[in-house]
């Protein structure tokens, strides 16, 4: 017999987990602060004339609102596909029907797919960048 120390029982997803509320907490302000930033540039040239008569002025207006307007789209679109993962996966709880439908494989395979949301951000952090350089080079010249 030997008194070697076990190590831990691994948890799998879905069980208590000291991380997820952080992570949780960390997506939703991420989410919210994406959400603000697009919206909120955009409606700095809606209601500031001199600012935004200079971005159309410059001849980049289409193309900046475009890539704020993309940046918000795509978080909307990613808070939808996984508000909408959610709710199969928490049907399949009640309904051992909903568990066996395509929707639900769908559902829990997004909801273990952590590169879908990232890639989502990614591409957000993209269009943001990008109309934010193409604002400061407007209006730093």
């Amino acid at each position: 017999m030997t008194d070697a120390i076990q190590p831990p029982e691994q948890k799998q997803p879905g069980e208590d987990s000291d991380f997820y509320p952080a992570y949780a907490e960390f997506a939703k302000n991420l989410r919210v602060w994406f959400l603000a930033y697009g919206i909120g540039a955009t409606a700095i040239f809606v209601t500031n004339e001199s600012a935004g008569k200079r971005l159309l002025s410059s001849g980049r207006a289409e193309g900046v609102v475009y890539l704020f307007l993309a940046g918000v789209a795509l978080q909307i679109i990613v808070a939808l596909l996984y508000k909408t993962s959610m709710w199969y996966l928490y049907m399949g709880e009640f309904d051992t029907k909903e568990k066996n439908s395509w929707q639900y494989g769908l559902a829990d395979l997004i909801s273990n797919s952590y590169s879908i949301e990232f890639l989502c951000d990614a591409a957000t952090i993209f269009c943001f960048g990008a109309a934010t350089y193409q604002l400061i080079k407007i209006f730093i010249t």
